[in-house]
Parts: C-alpha cells; structure tokens; sequence
C-alpha cells in the first residue's frame, strides 16, 4: 500500500530510524525540563506526532529540530492542562498539582549551576538548546518558533546575562570556613 508517495514499509523504516538515532536526544531534552515519568510520556507524545506527521517532518539535520519544537509543544500542553486542574480542580477526586524545581535532586551547585537558575526562562531556554541540546542557533530557532537573527540575538543576550551574574558573583566577598570574611 501506498501513503503520500511512500510505501508503508518505507514509512516503517523512516519513522524507526528518526526513533533509533533521535529518542535519546528527545528524551534528554524532557528530562531537562520535567520529571522523568512525564518525560517519557512527553517523548511517546513527540513520536506519536511525528508518525502520524511522518511527511511533515524534515529529512537529515532538521529532524531533530522538529521534534524537539514537538516535544516543547508537548510540554507546554502539559502544563497548561496542568495550570487548568490546579485552578478548577477535577472534582472530588482532583489530584493535587506538584511543581518541582528543576535542580531537585542534586547535592551540590556550582556557581555556574546558581546562575544558570537565576536567569529568565527564555535565557535558560536558548543556553540550554545550544549548550544541553547541542543545537546550531539556526536549529534553535526552530525549535522555539522564531527566526535565526531574533534568536541569535536571544541567545547572545542569554550569555551576557549569565556572564554579569557569573561576575557578580565573583565579586562578593569570601567567607571561611567559620563563616568569617575573608
């Protein structure tokens, strides 16, 4: 049988290689946004998509960037669900709405760790994308909707920014080890 130009083996076999040579970046960017247990079902949600979108989604290098812009869909969706129950409950047998901080679970925080966390969202975002994601700014833009000049601009403004908090930081006092300073 045929589907839009392709053989419904051939699709089989786009849709595994996409699947094999993309899942881990997929879920690797959820996991740095959510817990794991949603991560893999914002992952299955990015996949579903993309199969029933298979003559949507880009050949080669652009793979990943749409699947990723799928993914962060995926999530936004998820927290405005989220956002909703939390406001008008789903009656008596609502399940509580739980936020967690993104860093929970590490031990210790560098100060690149603090200052990353003290940024805005969409500075995290495009520093992430880049640096977490590996992507090109191009790919980035992408992803989050915008042209590449508006998010290379984005982006370096992102850097700048962690760089001041980086700076500021470094010119607080020291304290010892009896919490004296130095």
């Amino acid at each position: 049988m045929r589907t839009g130009g392709r053989t419904d083996a051939q699709r089989v076999a786009r849709f595994e290689r996409l699947w094999q040579e993309l899942f881990p970046r997929v879920l690797g960017y959820a996991l740095r946004r959510t817990d794991p247990e949603e991560a893999r079902d914002v992952v299955a949600e990015t996949f579903t998509v993309a199969w029933r979108r298979l003559e949507n989604v880009p050949t080669g290098d652009g793979a990943l960037p749409w699947l990723l812009a799928t993914a962060r869909k995926q999530l936004a969706n998820r927290r405005r669900a989220a956002d909703t129950r939390a406001r008008i409950g789903d009656g008596p047998h609502a399940t509580p709405v739980v936020t967690r901080d993104p860093a929970e679970g590490v031990a210790t925080r560098s100060a690149l760790a603090e200052a990353f966390d003290r940024l805005g969202a969409t500075d995290r975002e495009a520093l992430a994308l880049i640096a977490w994601d590996g992507l090109h700014p191009r790919e980035a833009a992408t992803v989050v909707g915008c042209s590449a000049a508006t998010f290379a601009v984005r982006a370096h403004r992102a850097r700048q920014r962690l760089a001041d908090l980086l700076d500021a930081d470094d010119d607080s006092p020291a304290v010892d080890a009896q919490g004296g300073r130095t």
